[in-house]
């Protein structure tokens, strides 16, 4: 049966617009016509996790990463060519119902990743600037950051079988090939997800012993590196304390979570947070309407999701919607000029909070 509604509009974009074809439109000037002709009045959150080429594997999923090359082709073309604004000007206009410029742009970044350093650097030597969501539990000489860990505790464990047990279960995962070792990797981070913190850790010691406590690279930032990003006019937000899926890990530590994390990073860079980003985006429910009031509660003046689309004045401030990023520059402009046409909000489990898009006053 074919595929209607909004995501099979988006399915055949995609199918269609091949890759010779957008390469086509930005070399030709179309996506700049359509740009004039059509302008955006959507609001386009990227959504970065790594500036890394494959050597970053070792730390972050390749799905989420972008090589420096193309990063640097991005921004310039963003500086150039779209309004590229510092999210906390964004919620500020929405929330005093002030206008935005068309083809407005905010770039933010999840997680706090060592290479993060570098692209401030490149968006300061732009102009622009960017939010960058950081596990303020989870930067280097802390705890380690577990989905990272995760990947580098089942690279170095040797055998061709893990054996994991939480209360609920024991689990016998393959690690014969790297194809066995990518599908592991994934599937411990859906256990991690789906569990509270107490076992999530028990897993990760787990996970350790079976490797032989192996000593870890450095791949996140430090407080220094942040603090320089500070000073380049980044903005720092928050990303939890230590990257619980929040519903899985209870209210009661999840507000922690959430509370810590701001009270740990406005500590550190003597500098206000008043962004928060849901870790853990994905198939799994990672955020409700019981943790949107919590971040605001805390605080917070916004938070954003990673449910793929463009966000606007009928958003929810506290469920901001964001576009994911590829690492081809036609693809990031075929969705900001193309798909954009297409997207529409797409029903997910994560029921929206009744309070509405203005949130709560601050």
């Amino acid at each position: 049966m074919a595929t209607t509604g909004p995501l099979g509009g988006l399915k055949a974009l995609r199918a269609y617009g091949a890759p010779l074809a957008k390469t086509g439109l930005l070399r030709t000037g179309g996506y700049a016509l359509l740009r004039r002709l059509a302008p955006s009045r959507r609001i386009a959150i990227l959504r970065y996790h790594a500036i890394c080429d494959d050597a970053g594997y070792d730390y972050a999923s390749p799905g989420i990463c972008v090589t420096p090359a193309a990063f640097d082709a991005q921004v310039r073309y963003l500086s150039e060519h779209y309004s590229v604004l510092r999210l906390p000007e964004i919620v500020d206009r929405v929330r005093a119902g002030k206008p935005l410029p068309v083809n407005t742009v905010a770039i933010t970044f999840d997680d706090g990743y060592a290479d993060n350093l570098p692209a401030a650097r490149v968006l300061n030597r732009y102009g622009v600037s960017a939010t960058f969501y950081i596990t303020a539990g989870c930067l280097h000489g802390e705890a380690p950051f577990w989905p990272s860990e995760v990947r580098y505790l089942v690279m170095a464990t040797r055998g061709n079988e893990l054996r994991l047990r939480t209360p609920k279960e024991t689990v016998a995962l393959p690690l014969g090939t790297d194809t066995d070792r990518q599908k592991t990797i994934r599937a411990i981070n859906r256990l991690m997800k789906s569990n509270v913190i107490p076992v999530r850790e028990g897993i990760r010691e787990q996970m350790r012993e079976a490797a032989g406590h192996p000593v870890l690279p450095r791949h996140m930032l430090t407080w220094a590196e942040l603090a320089e990003m500070r000073d380049l006019g980044m903005t720092i937000g928050a990303h939890t304390y230590s990257h619980p899926n929040l519903p899985s890990a209870g209210l009661t530590d999840a507000t922690r979570e959430i509370n810590e994390s701001k009270a740990r990073l406005e500590g550190e860079l003597s500098t206000p947070v008043t962004m928060f980003s849901y870790p853990n985006g994905g198939a799994e429910r990672y955020y409700t309407p019981e943790l949107q009031r919590a971040v605001a509660d805390a605080g917070f003046a916004a938070a954003t999701s990673s449910h793929n689309a463009f966000a606007g004045r009928d958003s929810d401030l506290y469920a901001l919607e964001r576009i994911e990023v590829e690492e081809r520059l036609e693809d990031l402009i075929f969705a900001l000029e193309v798909e954009r046409f297409a997207f529409r909000p797409v029903p997910t489990d994560n029921t929206p909070w009744t309070g509405g898009p203005q949130g709560r006053e601050h």
